[in-house]
């Protein structure tokens, strides 16, 4: 009989399908639950749009398709986020200071940048993450290619994509790293 693995289904289905409908409605309303009290704090959990968006979270759980599940690497998201963090006040100090600048010392222009990562949620995530970064904008994607609109075409911005590209390689599992493995091929 052959052996069957804890962490992969027989049917090449992903862990955790299974799961119920309900239950992932009512996690899902604990998680908006969850982000609502982060956000604006316990007493206004009894808000009623409060109850209604994290109503509305959970229906739509219901409604739309289950997707896969995140292929979450856990410890290298401090990493991560202390970049995120760390970029962010760095960056949105740079901006400040060429905004206050009476010569307003900006460079705006477009650049390229050819991507590596995943589609999916490790590339959805690059792209969010570099628009919220001051001074950068993801503009378009096409196949690999992404394009991004800069505040100074002289900063070395190709530098910082590749930390953030390695970053977010780093938190994700690669699903093609895993079919190359079973291919016989290297990465």
């Amino acid at each position: 009989m052959p052996r069957v693995s804890a962490t992969h289904p027989p049917d090449g289905g992903f862990p955790g399908r299974g799961r119920s409908r309900t239950r992932r409605a009512v996690a899902t309303m604990a998680a908006a639950a969850l982000l609502w009290w982060i956000l604006a704090g316990s007493a206004a959990l009894l808000e009623p749009l409060a109850l209604l968006a994290i109503l509305l979270a959970g229906g739509a759980s219901l409604l739309l398709p289950a997707g896969r599940p995140l292929p979450l690497r856990l410890r290298a998201l401090p990493a991560l986020l202390g970049l995120f963090l760390r970029s962010s006040f760095v960056g949105g100090l740079d901006v400040a200071r060429r905004a206050l600048d009476p010569r307003l010392p900006i460079e705006p222009g477009f650049m390229t940048y050819r991507v590596d990562l995943a589609h999916g949620p490790p590339l959805t995530l690059f792209m969010a993450v570099i628009s919220l970064l001051p001074g950068t904008l993801s503009i378009r994607l096409e196949g690999r290619l992404l394009t991004l609109h800069v505040l100074d075409r002289d900063a070395d911005t190709r530098a910082a994509l590749i930390t953030l590209e390695r970053h977010i390689r780093a938190a994700f599992r690669d699903p093609r790293d895993h079919r190359d493995k079973r291919n016989g091929q290297t990465a």
